[in-house]
């Protein structure tokens, strides 16, 4: 390993030029997402071949996989926030420490969602109100599926700990492997010969993360981290209550916000079920929030992804300035980028549509998505990045709380009282969504402002 440039890439987050430490954890950051989303996009171009009970279903899925990983997500930010801070501060033994334990965790909680998923699964598409057919192929996919969630939670948190140590590289090389697998195994199974339907979309998935997971941890085994794999260490140091309190203590409040919105999207198929035409609504909303995972979610998330590391890193380092500095930067990069996304997705919006679905209704929905929600691109970016430095710092519990407004007791009466009254169709929920991102938006300016959250301890 190269000594001299692997100390000066630590020393760029706390000490080089903001710009170029933000361009360094970004541009693989983004490609990383780039890889996910093609795979996701490549999920519902086949749904759409296979019709819109398909697509429909494959919608509803993605919402329950991302309700099983909820704990996941928790400890992921509290790997990132505890692994960066000491990173920071030089602090190498209990970087170690914090992975050691995140990666014990996750095996844990990896198999404890797989019997959740299988028990409690099919319940939720019922209530959901999806239709007979919609809940029939989604079982199909979920029940193969599922499996997958152990190997993607261990993956998922050593890439936390890797993006933490400032090493967005490695996890993006895993991305691009995994998609490139993804992607063939669908056209394969789905189109190709075998014709095993959505249940060839599962087990693309699966195989893939199997995959990841050997890469990840052979990665994570040739890193400065290697000593959290130790035999020899859980042998002589053991397991830790203390670390699980810790973790839960930072991640626990972030899980929640992720619950708000996994849980407004559960509500929001049940009013879509209110509709003469939920399928199409269920559908459509399926092809839309990929539309804007690919072209929106993608880069916002690298930055705040990036943002978190750097904030995080810089706090531990005692350079509380700087990471104030850098969230104020990272956001203006991604209200830019989002500026001209939201314009894109305005005037492109029945193009994008049509080449997703044949169905009239359907690109008639999904363009009234496009045309409302990219409008509102600029504010996601704005509390996406806020939300993201606040949670490299360890301050979840105020994201929560916005959240749980924001999600829940804001967005979903607007919806509800909007949907049927407007429209038949789906314009109400698509409506609550754009206020929701404003009022988010201008929240988390002002908190970021107040620098209330640097005064956090992990």
């Amino acid at each position: 390993m190269n000594t001299t440039k692997t100390f000066r890439k630590d020393r760029l987050i706390t000490e080089g030029p903001l710009t170029t430490a933000i361009w360094k954890l970004s541009w693989p950051l983004m490609i990383r997402m780039a890889a996910v989303s093609l795979a996701s996009f490549t999920d519902i171009w086949i749904a759409g071949k296979l019709g819109s009970d398909t697509q429909a279903a494959i919608g509803i899925c993605a919402q329950i996989w991302f309700f099983l990983l909820l704990i996941t997500i928790a400890l992921s930010a509290g790997t990132t926030a505890m692994v960066s801070r000491y990173w920071g501060a030089g602090d190498r033994d209990n970087a170690v420490e914090a992975a050691r334990h995140s990666l014990a965790f996750a095996v844990a909680f990896g198999m404890v969602t797989i019997v959740l998923g299988l028990t409690l699964a099919r319940p939720i598409l019922r209530l959901l109100g999806t239709t007979a057919a919609v809940e029939a192929i989604a079982w199909d996919y979920i029940q193969i599926d599922i499996f997958s969630q152990l190997p993607f939670t261990v993956v998922w948190i050593a890439h936390a700990i890797m993006r933490a140590s400032g090493d967005t590289v490695s996890p993006m090389i895993n991305w691009v492997i995994m998609t490139v697998l993804i992607v063939s195994l669908d056209l394969l199974f789905c189109l190709g010969p075998p014709g095993l339907g959505v249940k060839g979309i599962a087990l693309a998935w699966l195989i893939s993360a199997c995959v990841g997971i050997w890469l990840s941890l052979s990665k994570l085994s040739a890193s400065r981290l290697a000593p959290a794999l130790s035999r020899k260490r859980w042998q002589k140091r053991g397991f830790s209550r203390d670390w699980l309190k810790r973790f839960l203590a930072i991640g626990l409040p972030a899980c929640v916000s992720d619950l708000t919105w996994s849980l407004g999207c559960f509500a929001l198929f049940f009013i879509f079920s209110t509709t003469p035409h939920p399928t199409e609504c269920q559908a459509s909303w399926a092809i839309g929030l990929r539309i804007e995972e690919i072209l929106s979610y993608m880069p916002i998330y690298a930055l705040a992804t990036a943002c978190a590391t750097i904030v995080g890193q810089n706090l531990g380092a005692g350079k509380n300035d700087r990471a104030q500095e850098a969230g104020w930067l990272v956001l203006s990069i991604g209200v830019g980028v989002t500026t001209l996304i939201a314009l894109f997705l305005f005037m492109g919006a029945e193009t994008l549509a049509s080449f997703l679905s044949k169905d009239a209704l359907v690109v008639e929905y999904a363009s009234q998505y496009f045309q409302v929600i990219g409008l509102s691109q600029p504010f996601v970016a704005i509390w996406i990045i806020l939300f993201g430095a606040m949670q490299g710092a360890g301050y979840t519990r105020w994201t929560m709380w916005v959240s749980i407004a924001g999600f829940i007791l804001f967005r979903l009466p607007i919806a509800w009282t909007l949907t049927g009254n407007i429209s038949e169709g789906p314009l109400g929920c698509w409506i609550a969504f754009a206020l929701t991102s404003v009022v988010l938006g201008l929240l988390c300016l002002k908190k970021f402002n107040s620098r209330d959250w640097q005064l956090q301890t992990v």
